[in-house]
């Protein structure tokens, strides 16, 4: 009995010792994990710090805003109109309107100086497009003339004969005359058409994009 007895206390003892190895083998797995979770989280804030860095001393070097200049803008101070609503909107320039923009230094005629308000704008070349380009849709090929269908068919054709790709050229249908226009009222409050017969009003001043403004989509 004895015996017995000293050896289930050995045995005791030495599964104590079993689950206390295994308790703390355990114990250094958490601890090696934990310590990894946080070596990946300063990593990734060490990344983020790095990255944010050359991107703000970078940024400007690949991503240089687009160059400015002065412009001037000869802005329509009355509507033009046509009979016919469809060809109006497309046709038709509206109070607001750019009909042109020159560079800056331009010699307006007598003419033009009493019929156009005219204002120096410091734009981008593609601003300065945007001003006087009309808004406009691609047309469905369904929509196409039986001719203009006919053509493109005969191109492609051509196309494959000669083993290269086909782009069809676009085909764009005018909605609007032009699809920005500068609110006169609300940027020249008490301006008239006919205070330009005493000069142009604003010719001290600089504006730039900033009053411009961009109409309702036209719906098809």
């Amino acid at each position: 009995m004895e015996a017995e007895k000293r050896a289930d206390e050995q045995n005791q003892v030495f599964e104590n010792k079993k689950q206390n190895k295994n308790l703390a083998r355990v114990k250094d797995k958490l601890k090696a994990f934990k310590n990894w979770k946080l070596k990946k989280i300063s990593l990734v804030i060490l990344g983020v710090i790095v990255l944010t860095g050359l991107a703000w001393w970078l940024g400007p070097k690949i991503f240089k805003p687009a160059p400015k200049r002065i412009y001037n803008a000869a802005i329509m101070v009355r509507d033009q109109d046509n009979s016919n609503p469809e060809e109006d909107r497309r046709s038709s320039l509206k109070k607001g309107d750019v009909l042109i923009t020159q560079a800056d230094g331009h010699k307006w005629s007598k003419t033009e100086n009493i019929s156009y308000l005219i204002l120096k704008m410091n734009l981008t070349e593609e601003q300065a497009r945007k001003l006087t380009r009309p808004e406009e849709r691609e047309l469905k090929a369904s929509e196409l003339s039986e001719e203009e269908r006919q053509r493109r068919e005969q191109e492609e054709a051509r196309a494959k004969e000669e083993d290269r790709e086909y782009e069809p050229e676009l085909r764009m249908e005018i909605l609007r005359a032009r699809r920005y226009y500068i609110d006169l009222a609300k940027q020249f409050p008490g301006f008239k058409a006919l205070d330009l017969l005493k000069g142009q009003p604003f010719q001290t001043q600089v504006y730039d994009w900033g009053i411009v403004d961009k109409k309702p989509k036209v719906k098809d």
